[in-house]
């Protein structure tokens, strides 16, 4: 069941629209911190225009977790098929100014466009620079309020209130379940996951909710869980709502003495996510499509700047953007069952 959302347009149009494009380029017999990558001969295999001209950066804090791989690696084989080169920079912690400033840099440097991982509702002046100096930007994963062409990424509410029906599914609809978020980092996708899934447990009255904030951080989820677990001994089910709290919750269960007695779900496909759904610790993670990400918002600045997009005979110079303004790439369910299929790690090149 899926609450209401904004106007978003779905991952199966999004690929319709990448296949008419591919169709519509073929007809008209188509032209050919920091690192970066090319791949000149995939596009010169596949017959894209030639984007060995153009360079795109992939912004983000926090870019050194396992968490980018897969938006890396989406950026990676699009610009492998056009020939592009890419680089991703951004601060290694949450901060919001150095992610503008990494923008702002990428602006100076002359990109072709900007791949932006949206955290922080503070980086919207400098998207909206990069726009105004002409730089075409999009946003993946988590949306900030700007004048940015595209959002691509999982609707936070919807994914939330998927999560919370999950848990309350496997637990019988009825019990004490802890809800582990990050809302006192401020960002809104967090706040928005955590109101869908409190809006999916509310649903079922016999469920009672705790909720504990664990900072997403690593070293904080393991012991807030554990004190919201000695303090509701009787949980049943605990969905953690951000990157980090799926481990930690595994690990607050197991040093509480009630492993097989309380469900967890959460989020994200991480190396140690993916060890504990095997084993059962974990009964399923909720992951989101971020290499389908990198890799349709990379195709789509390239097709973009090139004027690819057969909507007006002009829309560069009539001032149009020509790209849907929201679409929600979704999640996918990681269970023991399907969990061998996301254990292969993803790989990129970076060189510059």
């Amino acid at each position: 069941m899926i609450m209401k959302r904004k106007k978003t347009i779905g991952l199966a149009a999004m690929c319709l629209i990448m296949a008419m494009l591919v169709l519509a380029g073929c007809a008209n017999g188509g032209t050919a911190t920091s690192s970066e990558g090319t791949g000149e001969s995939g596009a010169a295999a596949s017959g894209a225009a030639s984007g060995a001209d153009e360079e795109y950066a992939v912004i983000m804090s926090l870019n050194q977790l396992e968490f980018f791989d897969a938006l890396k690696a989406g950026v990676n084989d699009a610009c492998t098929e056009t020939g592009a080169k890419w680089y991703f920079a951004g601060p290694q912690e949450a901060q919001p100014d150095k992610t503008a400033e990494a923008i702002d840099q990428a602006v100076a440097k002359g990109v072709t466009g900007i791949i932006l991982h949206g955290q922080f509702e503070e980086t919207g002046p400098s998207v909206d620079a990069a726009i105004a100096a002409g730089v075409p930007v999009i946003i993946v994963n988590s949306d900030v309020t700007s004048n940015r062409l595209s959002f691509i990424g999982c609707e936070p509410y919807n994914n939330g209130y998927n999560m919370g029906k999950e848990l309350a599914e496997r637990v019988g609809g009825k019990g004490t379940v802890i809800v582990a978020n990050s809302l006192s980092l401020g960002q809104k996708s967090a706040e928005d996951n955590q109101n869908g899934c409190l809006a999916a447990l509310a649903e079922y009255p016999d469920i009672k909710v705790v909720e504990v904030d664990d900072k997403a951080d690593s070293t904080i989820a393991p012991t807030a869980i554990g004190t919201a677990l000695q303090a509701n001994p009787d949980a049943v089910g605990i969905v953690g709502v951000d990157a980090v709290s799926g481990v930690g919750a595994a690990t607050a269960v197991r040093e509480a003495g009630l492993s097989g007695k309380v469900t967890i779900v959460c989020r994200d496909r991480d190396a140690a996510t993916l060890e504990l759904i095997k084993n059962g610790e974990i009964a399923a993670s909720f992951a989101q499509n971020s290499y389908v990400e990198g890799y349709i918002a990379t195709k789509w600045l390239h097709d973009y700047v090139n004027g690819n997009f057969k909507v007006v005979e002009d829309y560069l110079g009539a001032g149009i953007n020509p790209i849907p303004p929201n679409v929600d790439s979704g999640s996918i369910i990681i269970t023991q069952d399907n969990v061998e299929q996301f254990e292969k790690k993803y790989e990129y090149q970076t060189t510059a």
